[in-house]
Formats: structure tokens, C-alpha cells, sequence
């Protein structure tokens, strides 16, 4: 194999963050592997990098946050794509804080390439919309929280 080859294969794996390479030279046969970010990868979480410590301000005394979603149920993106809070823009929203919601009630719209997905909660989740965790148009991802219901 030409060493001008193996230049080329070595700049295309740093241009393209690729870890693996396979050659062949009889017919040539070429494989190329990107690497997977570890936060992408199935099956695993994604843990920030530890930071140093810091010392913690001296309080007079401790203040106990009280959380008042403690409880509430997650409405959670079951597709990736673009959320909308309301079928169209000249119209009301489909939810607002202290709507009631089952699983029959569409919540919002996800678009994903270019086509519009009714989103609404699972089965068995019944309740008033507490909190709205997203904004209008805004992208997200599988998983990604859109509102707590409680």
C-alpha cells in the first residue's frame, strides 16, 4: 500500500474523529469507526468531570429548600425533533399550569422530519400539569422532560 494512501487515511480518521481503521489490500477493502461519545452510547449515563473542591460559605443557619414538585409525574419526549405547546400559532396553548391530563389529552407536538407527532402522557398518568418544562419550538431529545404532572 502506497504510503500516500495510508497520509490520506490518517488525515481523514483526525478530520472525522474516527478510532478504528481496517484495511485490507487485496481488493482493497477500507472500514473506518467513528467514536461514540460515551454520553450517546445505549445503556449508559453520561457523568460530568469531577471538579475541585471548594469550600462552602458558613451559613448562620441551614435553609431546607422544599421541593414542590416532590412527587409529580414526568411527561417525558418519546421522540427527538422540535416541540410545539400549541397545534398552531394563532391559537391557545394545548396545556397550561393547573390543566387536567390523562393519557387520552394531547400535551403538545413534536416535529420530526417534517412530520407533527401528537404527544400525550402514558398510561395511567392522570393529573394537573404542575410544572411546563419547555419552551415553544424549542428542539429536544429522547428523554427530555416537557412537563410534571402531580
Amino acid at each position: 500500500m502506497d504510503i500516500k494512501i495510508l497520509k490520506e487515511i490518517t488525515k481523514l480518521m483526525k478530520e472525522n474523529d474516527l478510532v478504528e481503521v481496517e484495511v485490507e489490500a487485496g481488493d482493497l477493502k477500507v472500514k473506518l469507526k467513528k467514536a461514540v461519545p460515551q454520553m450517546l452510547m445505549a445503556g449508559t449515563h453520561y457523568l460530568p468531570p469531577p471538579m475541585a473542591p471548594v469550600a462552602a460559605p458558613v451559613a448562620a443557619a441551614p435553609v431546607v429548600p422544599v421541593d414542590e414538585f416532590a412527587g409529580c409525574i414526568e411527561v417525558i419526549s418519546p421522540i427527538p425533533g422540535t416541540v410545539y405547546l400549541k397545534p398552531s400559532p394563532d391559537v391557545a396553548n394545548f396545556i397550561a399550569i393547573g390543566t387536567q391530563v390523562d393519557a387520552a389529552k394531547v400535551v403538545c407536538l413534536i416535529e420530526a422530519m417534517k412530520v407533527f407527532n401528537e404527544i400525550k402522557p402514558d398510561a395511567g398518568v392522570k393529573g394537573v400539569i404542575k410544572k411546563i418544562c419547555v419552551n415553544d419550538g424549542q428542539p429536544v431529545e429522547y428523554g427530555t422532560v416537557l412537563f410534571l404532572v402531580g
